[in-house]
């Protein structure tokens, strides 16, 4: 059931076939009644017919349906006929009701009282002790349509709910699933990528002291990566979304992942410069920089060359922060055959953006820059 713009409302299918049907045995009877007493019956089908039509409309123009009744009935009324189609008004009051705007059902309630008292005391055509006849017949049909376009509403409201439950719930099943991307790009792109570079490292060196190094970075990087997995899975297990188990970690902080990219990045032989300001952030923000620090040093882990020289600089001046982590290249950057899809800096840049900050990122003529401008609070 679909409203216009004036508010009038279609009968739902089930209404049409059932106004169908009673029209039909209507007509039926009437035709019935033609055959066994022609002489009587057939005036009564000639004038009741447009009644019966005008009654189909509410099936496409409930507002042509009633106007059309109305003006049958005055036309009936005033050449002098029985007023039978007065009987028709009072009787289709519940169609209106169920579906018209109210001010129309006003329109047609006066107007129906006005041609039921013009038959009765100007015309003669109905006694005075039909009124209260004809006006129970008023208040019951109304009453039932009343309650059927009630009724009809409150389904029509259940089923908005239940849809808008529906895509709560794919909001939330799609939320969690980026969760689960992004942890699981944290765990390959990062502890993955620095056990893969490390094993390279073995490959060709021979030192011992950096062969050992490489050793206990893979066995940290594989460990790191094995809690972060039994981690995720907590979660993922988890109905209501809350940890059952201990939390193994508190969440990083800026200071821990600077530590963590200056040590990945000297056991990997790059030189590396970090500055940064104290301030204060907030627990959001400081998210955001520690992911930002992670998938730039993974980057710098998996497309700069051994002897790569980095900086990485934290600002945080006021209410605005500022990190850029720039990394050079040789004439021959390193192919260490590891892919990159991309996926990690185009989350980084949702990430920014919906802090409020800016990111860029790309090469420059000495090699590549990463820089994230973020609000403080």
């Amino acid at each position: 059931m679909g409203a216009d713009t004036r508010g009038f409302t279609a009968l739902p299918s089930w209404g049409r076939i059932a106004l169908l049907l009673v029209l039909a045995m209507m007509l039926v009877v009437d035709v019935v009644l033609v055959i066994t007493d022609p002489s009587v019956a057939w005036r009564g089908l000639m004038f009741g017919l447009p009644a019966m039509l005008a009654t189909a409309l509410f099936i496409w123009w409930p507002a042509a349906a009633a106007t059309s009744l109305l003006l049958i009935a005055l036309v009936q009324i005033t050449a002098g006929q029985d007023g039978s189609d007065v009987l028709y008004l009072a009787g289709v009051a519940g169609l209106v009701v169920y579906t018209s705007p109210v001010w129309f059902v006003s329109i047609y309630v006066v107007a129906t009282l006005s041609l039921t008292i013009l038959a009765s005391t100007v015309l003669g055509i109905f006694a005075n002790t039909a009124l209260p006849a004809l006006a129970l017949v008023v208040a019951i049909s109304a009453s039932i349509g009343w309650a059927l376009r009630a009724a009809h509403g409150r389904e029509l409201r259940l089923a908005g709910d239940v849809a808008a439950l529906a895509q709560a719930r794919s909001a939330a099943i799609e939320a969690e699933r980026d969760r689960i991307a992004d942890e699981l790009h944290d765990i390959i792109a990062h502890d993955i990528t620095l056990v893969s570079m490390h094993a390279r490292v073995l490959e060709r060196v021979d030192d011992e002291a950096l062969r050992d190094q490489s050793v206990r970075a893979i066995r940290a990087g594989a460990d790191q990566a094995l809690a972060d997995i039994r981690r995720m899975l907590r979660i993922v297990r988890d109905d209501d979304g809350s940890l059952t188990g201990p939390v193994d970690e508190q969440p990083a902080s800026i200071d821990s992942a600077l530590d963590e990219a200056r040590d990945a990045l000297v056991q990997l032989g790059a030189t590396i410069s970090v500055r940064s300001t104290e301030g204060s952030v907030s627990s959001t923000i400081e998210q955001t920089l520690v992911h930002l620090i992670r998938e730039g040093t993974t980057n710098i882990a998996k497309h700069a060359p051994e002897n790569t020289s980095v900086r990485i600089t934290l600002e945080i001046l006021g209410d605005d922060v500022r990190l850029e982590m720039a990394n050079t290249t040789g004439p021959a950057p390193m192919t260490n055959g590891i892919p990159s899809s991309g996926y990690g800096l185009d989350r980084l840049r949702e990430r920014v953006a919906v802090s409020g900050g800016d990111f860029t990122s790309g090469p420059t003529d000495d090699g590549w820059t990463l820089i994230a401008r973020l609000p403080a609070r």
